[in-house]
């Protein structure tokens, strides 16, 4: 595989990483919603919260970027 190939695929899943994470950076609220267990947490006032199924949608993409990219990286090398 031409070198270009594989630097193109890591700046890809680098992008998409760093997409998700600042995505869950952002709607951290959101997240910790998805993992709360105590029904006396309450979610402060503040902007419309964002759906489960986005949340798990960009934690799975976010997870899967940096475990992917080392396995991309040794596979390619």
């Amino acid at each position: 595989m031409p070198l270009i190939y594989q630097q193109i695929g890591i700046f890809l899943i680098g992008i998409v990483t760093l997409g998700a994470g600042a995505w869950l950076l952002i709607h951290a609220r959101d997240v910790a919603r998805l993992f709360r267990t105590e029904p006396d947490v309450a979610v402060g006032p503040g902007r419309k919260q964002a759906s489960r199924p986005t949340t798990w949608t960009m934690l799975t993409l976010f997870n899967a970027g940096w475990i992917g990219a080392p396995i991309f990286w040794s596979l390619t090398i």
